[in-house]
C-alpha cells in the first residue's frame, strides 16, 4: 500500500465513507428517531460507529481483493478508519446530546429517567475506546517497522530509517488521537454548560420564591437523576405553598369567629385571648349575650390541635350559639350541645372540655357549668384567698346521654380576679422539662391583682413566655380575665 498514490488512497477511502453515509440518513429514521430521548444518544453512536466499521471493512476488502494489497495492510487501513469512525460517531452523540437538551429547555421536559445509565459508564467507553484504538495503531507501526527492518536489513542506515519512520507514524497517530480526544471534551463541555446554566437558572428562580419552572431533565445519567430530584423538591415545594396560603386562609376564618370585641357590663373588667401553637386550633372563647342582660362567658378546648380540631371548634361554636338563641337555661344549652356533638363526632375519638360561665351584674351572681374542663380560678385580695369553681360533668361528645347541672354563687368581692384558661397554659414545658403549673400562674395572679384586667393577662402572658424561653409552644392556649369592680 506503500506504492498506492496519496490521491488513489483518499478517493478510495473518501467512496467507501460515502457508499455508508447513503444508508445513514433511513437507518437514523428507523433505528433512532422513533426511541426515547433517554437511549438516542446511545442508538446514534452505535449505528454511525456501526457504518464507519463497514466502511473500514469495505475499503479494506477493496484493497485487498481488487488492488492486491496484502491483508496486514488492509488490517492497518481498516484500523485507521476505524479510530476516525469512532470519533465522529461520539462527535455525532453529542450533537444529538445537545439538540435533545435544547429542545427539553424549550418544551420544560421534566419527567424521571425510568433507568440510570451512569456517567461513569460513558467515560469508560470512551476511555477504552480510545485505549485499544491507540494499542492497536502502535502495535500495527511497530510491527510495520519490524518487518521493513526484517526486509531491509543492512546496518545503522536501515535502522535510522525506520526509527524516524515510526516516530513519525507515533507523533501522527497521537496527534489525531489527542485532537480527537480534545474535541470531545469541548463539545461534552459544551453540552454541560447548557445543562448546569438551565439548572442554575431554575434554581435561581426558585430561591426568589418563584416556583414556575422545572429544570429540563434530558439525560438519563446522574445529571438527570439531580434535575428529576430537584424538579419533585419544587413540586412538593409547590405543594407546601398551596397548603400554607389554605393554612392562612383557615387561620383568618377561624380568628374571625372570635368575639371581635369584648363585651361591656358595669362592674365588670374583662380581657381575652387565645394564641394557637399552629396556624389553626382547638381552643376557643366567645361572649353570648343571655335574657336579662346576663353575660355568658365560654372556654372551650377541643382535643388535639390542627385542622381537625380547628373544624370541630367551628361546628361547636355553630350549634352553641344556636342554643344560646333557642334557650335561655345553661344546663338545657349544654345538654343540647353535647347531644348535637356526640352524634356529629361518634368514632372519631374527638372530644371537647368547656367550661360556661354566667354572669349577672345587676344581682351579682354566677352560674356555671364545667364539662370537664379544669375549673375557673377566683382571687379575693381582701383575704389572699385563691378559691375554684368546681362542678361535675364529663367532656362533651363523649356521651349523648349527659346531663349536665349549673353550680351557683351568690355575690362577688369587689377587687376580686377570675381567670379562666386552657391546660395549654399551665401545663407548658420550659426547656428544662418543667411545668409552668398552677402555683406559678396563682403566683402572677397575686402580685398583679390591683392591676386592670388587660395588665393581669399581659402579666401572665409576660411571665409564661419568660418560662418557656424559646422553648416551642406544643398546645394551644386560651386566656380570660375579669376583674370584679365596685
Amino acid at each position: 500500500m506503500e506504492s498506492l498514490p496519496p490521491v488513489e488512497l483518499g478517493a478510495i477511502i473518501f467512496g467507501a465513507f460515502a457508499a455508508t453515509l447513503c444508508l445513514r440518513g433511513p437507518l437514523l429514521r428507523l433505528l433512532v428517531d422513533p426511541r426515547h430521548i433517554f437511549v438516542q444518544v446511545g442508538w446514534q453512536f452505535w449505528v454511525d460507529f456501526g457504518l464507519g466499521l463497514a466502511a473500514g471493512l469495505m475499503a479494506m476488502a477493496f484493497n485487498t481483493l481488487v488492488k492486491g494489497f496484502p491483508v496486514f495492510s488492509g488490517v492497518k487501513l481498516f484500523l485507521g478508519m476505524t479510530a476516525v469512525a469512532f470519533f465522529l460517531s461520539m462527535d455525532a452523540a453529542l450533537g444529538r446530546q445537545r439538540d435533545i437538551i435544547a429542545t427539553a429547555c424549550r418544551k420544560s421536559w421534566h419527567k424521571p429517567p425510568a433507568r440510570v445509565r451512569p456517567l461513569a459508564r460513558k467515560l469508560a467507553v470512551v476511555a477504552t475506546g480510545s485505549t485499544l484504538l491507540v494499542a492497536a495503531l502502535l502495535t500495527l507501526i511497530l510491527n510495520n517497522a519490524v518487518d521493513w527492518l526484517a526486509t531491509h536489513a543492512g546496518g545503522a542506515q536501515a535502522l535510522a530509517v525506520a526509527k524516524r519512520s515510526v516516530m513519525v507514524e507515533v507523533v501522527f497517530v497521537t496527534a489525531v488521537l489527542v485532537g480527537g480526544v480534545i474535541g470531545l471534551i469541548l463539545r461534552y463541555s459544551e453540552n454541560l454548560r447548557r445543562l448546569l446554566q438551565e439548572q442554575t437558572a431554575v434554581l435561581d428562580s426558585v430561591s426568589q420564591g418563584l416556583l414556575d419552572r422545572f429544570i429540563p431533565v434530558a439525560t438519563a445519567d446522574e445529571f438527570g437523576v439531580i434535575a428529576a430530584r430537584t424538579n419533585s423538591m419544587i413540586e412538593s415545594l409547590r405543594h407546601r405553598v398551596s397548603l400554607m396560603n389554605a393554612l392562612d386562609q383557615a387561620q383568618a376564618v377561624q380568628r374571625s369567629l372570635l368575639p371581635g370585641k369584648l363585651p361591656v357590663r358595669p362592674g365588670l373588667d374583662i380581657a381575652a385571648a387565645a394564641v394557637y401553637s399552629g396556624q389553626t386550633g382547638g381552643d376557643y372563647y366567645d361572649f353570648l349575650e343571655l335574657a336579662g342582660d346576663s353575660l355568658s362567658v365560654v372556654v372551650a378546648d377541643v382535643s388535639g390541635h390542627g385542622m381537625d380540631s380547628a373544624l370541630l371548634m367551628a361546628s361547636a361554636r355553630g350549634f352553641l350559639r344556636q342554643a344560646a338563641l333557642c334557650l335561655s337555661d345553661t344546663s338545657r344549652i349544654v345538654t343540647t350541645l353535647n347531644r348535637h356533638l356526640a352524634r356529629d363526632v361518634a368514632g372519631s375519638g374527638h372530644f371537647i372540655t368547656m367550661f360556661m360561665l354566667v354572669l349577672d351584674p345587676a344581682r351579682k351572681t354566677l352560674e356555671w357549668v364545667r364539662a370537664g374542663h379544669d375549673p375557673a380560678i377566683v382571687y379575693d385580695p381582701a383575704t389572699d384567698v385563691f378559691s375554684e369553681l368546681k362542678g361535675r360533668g364529663l367532656p362533651l361528645a363523649v356521651d349523648p346521654e349527659s346531663a349536665y347541672l349549673p353550680e351557683r354563687m351568690t355575690g362577688w368581692p369587689t377587687g376580686s380576679v377570675l381567670v379562666l384558661g386552657t391546660d395549654g397554659l399551665w401545663e407548658a414545658f420550659g426547656p428544662d422539662g418543667s411545668m409552668y403549673g398552677k402555683d406559678r400562674l396563682r403566683a402572677v395572679i397575686r402580685a398583679n391583682a390591683a392591676l386592670p384586667a388587660q395588665a393581669i393577662m399581659e402579666a401572665i402572658a409576660e411571665d409564661w413566655r419568660r418560662f418557656l424561653d424559646g422553648a416551642p409552644q406544643e398546645d394551644d392556649v386560651t386566656l380570660v380575665v375579669i376583674r370584679f369592680e365596685g
